[in-house]
């Protein structure tokens, strides 16, 4: 349960960092003209509708049925700041709202759902059709594998913590379409309520389109 402790501090951290980030404003040219700055996806306060589907595989489980299922989620997200800084880590946060359903297709049981609360930092360059992002999340989720006490020690309950770290990237097709390829990490477990209490990691991705209000 280490690792759930880390990636929980992590969540934290992360997301004091972010609301306490500044915006970017309008710059005054040499004449002191307030400079027009074109709006973006990305500024504060700005939403977003993202979709992703894939499967996740389990992995790491010695002696343990492995667990492979399909997975979709749908996001709403809320730009938390206009992109700032230099380089190559100019960007901004990004707090997301995550619905989730999977279907096992490999392994006990027969279904994951689960809710996160997500964020998110973009890697935005000025003008950019593709913006990568790293992500990591945590929320609750609700199975059925935890019926089948006879071929696993892996969950041993309804009610799981899901924690995931993900790192993916959109493409631009114009100001309000976009589509993501991503990939990352799950680990779902019943946090020492249970005898059964392995947990469950996986490793997968997806790919899915994003909506830019």
């Amino acid at each position: 349960m280490k690792s759930t402790k880390w990636i929980a501090l992590l969540f934290s951290c992360s997301l004091v960092s972010a609301i306490g980030g500044t915006s970017e404003r309008d710059g005054k040219s040499s004449s002191g003209r307030t400079a027009t700055r074109l709006t973006t996806p990305f500024d504060q306060g700005k939403l977003e509708l993202q979709s992703a589907s894939g499967a996740y595989l389990s992995v790491g489980h010695s002696n343990q049925p492995n667990i492979n299922y399909t997975s979709t989620a749908y996001r709403l997200g809320i730009m938390l700041y206009t992109p700032s800084g230099d380089g190559i880590l100019r960007g901004n946060c990004e707090l997301m709202l995550q619905l989730g359903y999977g279907s096992i297709f490999n392994g006990p049981g027969n279904y994951v759902a689960s809710g996160a609360a997500i964020l998110r930092y973009n890697f935005v360059q000025p003008e950019a059709k593709w913006v990568p992002y790293v992500q990591i999340g945590a929320g609750m989720a609700y199975n059925d594998i935890y019926k089948d006490d006879r071929e696993q020690s892996l969950v041993g309950q309804a009610w799981l913590i899901n924690l995931e770290a993900t790192v993916g990237v959109r493409y631009f097709f114009n100001d309000r379409w976009s589509a993501n390829l991503e990939g990352g990490y799950r680990h779902q477990s019943n946090v020492d309520e249970n005898r059964r209490n392995i947990g469950l990691n996986s490793l997968g991705g997806g790919v899915g389109l994003g909506y830019h209000f």
